[in-house]
């Protein structure tokens, strides 16, 4: 299937405002039909949540075949170890368990990935 150019900004457009009702809606409703209990902390860990369930298969796809490729345990935990992926990820992981603070996790983590390809390259 193949979209003109106006087409697919037109289904940008719809999309972008149908993510902009979606996550101001609780901004304009009664407090009375406010989310309470469960549903409002799940609402508070949801951009969370969404961004794990994009990274952590791409974390984790490739992890068996580069420990495969890399003859011995050494050579594959050395693979494995020196991703710029997992290591991002792990670093993400301390701060955010250490300072509680989902932002700096994710500064941490991307500095150290970036960190690493740029070394890498």
């Amino acid at each position: 299937m193949s979209l003109s150019a106006a087409a697919l900004w037109v289904l940008i457009g719809l999309l972008a405002a149908v993510t902009l009702v979606a996550r101001n809606l609780f901004l304009v409703l009664p407090p009375r039909w406010q989310p309470r209990g469960a549903v409002e902390q799940a609402l508070r860990v949801a951009p969370l949540a969404a961004l794990l369930a994009i990274t952590v298969p791409e974390i984790v796809r490739d992890l068996p075949l580069r420990l495969a490729a890399a003859p011995g345990w050494g050579a594959g935990a050395l693979a494995v170890a020196t991703d710029p992926r997992l290591a991002g990820a792990l670093a993400l992981l301390l701060v955010v368990r250490l300072t509680r603070k989902s932002l700096w996790g994710l500064v941490a983590g991307a500095s150290v990935y970036l960190g690493l390809l740029a070394l890498a390259g």
